[in-house]
């Protein structure tokens, strides 16, 4: 009785929804830490520009975080279009897919939802629902099929959003920066992932930890924090380190990708070479 019912939902899924199954099945990477200030948004953006941009991925970057900065940083670039991803996230019909709050950017290859402000109401809400860690999941079970990559920027808290991302994802990038807080909030994301890894999502892994905010000239903490996170870690820390550029930020202020904005930059060096690190991860 219970594989019959698992197939009749699915079918009844599959007539649901408005959208046909694509050729691609996207790996799912969720962008989380417990420290805010990280750099995880300028992450997450810039990832997503790389992949789509020299590696000619297809990419969908969710802003599961209600502060919005993804739209922000790139408040230039993102064309009109898209339900708001809380409509979807709290529509518990079958066949409602993260696809409905798709919109594109100028970048090729490269889409994004559109700014959403009921994204706090709804992390409260989703805390009512049945397998209400697994709604983002079940969202993107056809969304994941037109795209290589969807890359979720977390909130900075483990809230109920962060733990969809978290079911969701096949692999987690931590962003760190040289600091003490930073590498606790590092040991306890981790702990937290090996929870839902054990009890949710047994699929999920660790990318790696991505050194960013790199002061050259503080090499004393930076070597510090690099041998605890080696000591702890061993080769979860990636080989890309994102140093402090000012033209990351400038890039976000004037709300383009650091590609488009200056691509001759160090930030657009390391940023292209952490796209084709993650590419060469994902074989």
């Amino acid at each position: 009785m219970r594989n019959l019912l698992k197939v009749g939902l699915r079918r009844f899924v599959q007539a649901q929804s408005r959208y046909a199954i694509g050729d691609r099945h996207a790996v799912v990477i969720a962008v989380a830490a417990q420290k805010g200030g990280v750099g995880k948004t300028t992450t997450s953006v810039n990832l997503a520009a790389g992949l789509a941009r020299y590696h000619n991925k297809r990419v969908l970057l969710v802003d599961l975080d209600p502060q919005g900065h993804v739209a922000t940083a790139l408040k230039c670039q993102i064309h009109p279009g898209g339900q708001p991803l809380s409509a979807i996230l709290e529509d518990d019909k079958n066949g409602t897919e993260l696809l409905d709050a798709v919109t594109t950017t100028s970048i090729p290859g490269l889409d994004v939802p559109p700014y959403d402000d009921r994204l706090t109401a709804t992390e409260d809400l989703l805390g009512t629902r049945i397998g209400k860690e697994m709604i983002l999941k079940d969202k993107i079970r056809i969304t994941r099929s037109h795209y290589d990559v969807i890359l979720l920027d977390c909130p900075p808290h483990l809230g109920n959003l962060t733990i969809n991302g978290l079911c969701a994802a096949d692999q987690v990038l931590i962003p760190c920066d040289p600091s003490p807080l930073a590498l606790k909030g590092v040991e306890a994301l981790i702990h937290s992932v090996a929870t839902i890894a054990a009890r949710l999502n047994p699929e999920i892994d660790l990318m790696g930890v991505l050194l960013t905010r790199v002061d050259g000239r503080n090499t004393n903490l930076n070597t510090s924090i690099v041998s605890q996170i080696e000591e702890s870690y061993g080769e979860g820390l990636l080989p890309v380190r994102i140093g402090i550029n000012s033209s990351l930020a400038k890039a976000q202020s004037e709300g383009r990708d650091i590609f488009a904005f200056d691509q001759k930059c160090r930030g657009a060096s390391q940023y292209r070479a952490l796209a084709d690190h993650v590419v060469e991860l994902l074989g």
